[in-house]
């Protein structure tokens, strides 16, 4: 068996610390990958296979994704936060 003390309210708050680097790293990755796929998405429209119309609509559904995860994250944060520093 272990035993684990409760941790400090400093503990706490360096814990609340990691967790909002760790949500911005995702961020940073998400937005890296939206990034990656309107690259894409523009390479098609400057070669022709896509029309402007088209490349327009792709970017916005990237975009459209890329907002659903960013909110899931901060809610997800707010509610680790709320985890962590509840005692």
């Amino acid at each position: 068996q272990l035993f684990f003390p409760p941790m400090t309210q400093d503990q706490r708050k360096e814990s609340v610390k990691g967790a909002k680097v760790m949500t911005d790293n995702a961020k940073v990755a998400i937005r890296n990958i939206r990034k990656s796929a309107n690259d894409k998405i523009k390479k098609l429209e400057k070669d022709k296979e896509i029309t402007q119309d088209e490349s327009k609509s792709a970017q916005e559904i990237i975009q459209k994704i890329t907002d659903k995860f960013i909110t899931q994250i901060d809610g997800i944060l707010r509610e680790k936060e709320s985890e962590i520093l509840k005692v």
